[in-house]
């Protein structure tokens, strides 16, 4: 039997790719085993994951689930700079940025903008321009904070960290639609911090190729 851990995800979710993202910053060898949506519902991943969301990562007869978690696993068990700051008050603040990711970046601009530009038109759904309209407001907001907040080049501590990550992998996104390039070519320690993000080999491979060509900018 493989030791490789199983990382079990939808391939265009940002929390997926964030998981993805680490364990490729950190060399870490997984076996992606790439899921449609509708796989969360079956009994196989009910049993790994009882709040049935992705990712998730199987290591032979133990799981993890919630992104964050998959990420410091990621980051304890492979090699290079750490991602996480030593100082107690960087590390803290990179948590506040992974809060930022999924608890503001992720239901806006992603889940709203993104979703209604590129997501919905791709997959033949309903699209709401209201709803897209309507999270430009709070996208802004989202922006500014995370332009004031970089510095050296990051996030937090001045180092590349997990909250680099699961944010670079949300505002990767909302860049792609007309209304996020447009605020983030007005930031510019934002679109300098994207820029350094999606240079990286980790970004580029784990964007979902079905992705390819549906920006909207």
């Amino acid at each position: 039997m493989s030791t490789t851990p199983q990382l079990i995800g939808f391939p265009v979710s940002p929390h997926v790719r964030s998981a993805r993202i680490a364990f490729h910053e950190k060399a870490v060898p997984v076996d992606f085993q790439p899921k449609g949506l509708d796989f969360v519902a079956t009994d196989a991943y009910g049993a790994i994951n009882p709040f049935r969301k992705m990712p998730a990562l199987v290591l032979e007869n133990r799981t993890l689930f919630e992104t964050p978690a998959l990420m410091v696993y990621a980051d304890a068990t492979g090699t290079g700079p750490s991602l996480e700051p030593s100082d107690p008050f960087a590390r803290a603040r990179m948590w506040q940025f992974i809060g930022v990711a999924q608890n503001h970046l992720y239901p806006a601009g992603v889940m709203k903008l993104y979703f209604h530009s590129v997501l919905a038109p791709l997959f033949g759904m309903a699209t709401d321009a209201a709803v897209q309209a309507d999270a430009v407001a709070p996208t802004t907001l989202h922006l500014d904070v995370l332009e004031s907040a970089i510095g050296g080049g990051w996030l937090a501590g001045g180092q590349l960290t997990h909250a680099d990550l699961y944010c670079g992998a949300m505002v990767d996104y909302i860049a792609r639609t007309a209304e996020g390039a447009a605020l983030i070519d007005t930031r510019p320690r934002v679109r300098s911090w994207l820029a350094s993000l999606r240079a990286r080999e980790s970004f580029t491979t784990t964007f979902a190729p079905m992705l390819v060509g549906t920006d909207k900018v």
